[in-house]
């Protein structure tokens, strides 16, 4: 007799939580992009721009070809003028430092950014050796910047 009653509240109870995961599940999938070494050559060939978020020193000692190097710590600096709507594929050592940085550019609107899944060591291509150059760019939006500092005083 108890079963029969308490059914229509198990019920209840599994369609609110249904309803609940829905609701809040972010908008236009997961927003987690992972790529292989192919992925990533593919999004390359289609204009992706890579990006090493290693430090400077990591990248000198081998970074892959035609990735530009901005270290995680400045990622949120960088991409502020950086295209919203344009491809990016990101990677670090192991995957750690890239999911961080994808998920900040995701928090600043980007749309389309991949992460290298297990890092540069789980890259099957060959690496090129040397520091960063100066002429290293990221084509921009175009528009604007503003950024405000608050200190409270």
């Amino acid at each position: 007799m108890r079963v029969k009653k308490a059914l229509p509240w198990i019920l209840v109870g599994v369609a609110v939580a249904v309803i609940g995961i829905l609701l809040f599940q972010p908008r236009g999938g997961s927003g987690i992009t992972n790529v292989d070494s192919a992925g990533l050559l593919a999004a390359q060939q289609k204009g992706a721009q890579i990006v090493d978020v290693r430090t400077t020193g990591e990248y000198a000692l081998g970074h892959i070809a035609g990735s530009v190097n901005v270290p995680v710590d400045q990622i949120q600096t960088a991409a502020a003028s950086w295209d919203r709507n344009g491809n990016y594929v990101l990677y670090c050592a192991s995957g750690a430092r890239s999911a961080e940085a994808q998920q900040t550019m995701q928090g600043m609107g980007f749309k389309n950014v991949a992460n290298l899944t297990g890092g540069i060591a789980n890259w099957t291509g060959q690496l090129e050796k040397g520091a960063a150059t100066s002429q290293q760019t990221i084509p921009t939006s175009g528009k604007p910047v503003f950024i405000e500092f608050y200190t409270p005083t």
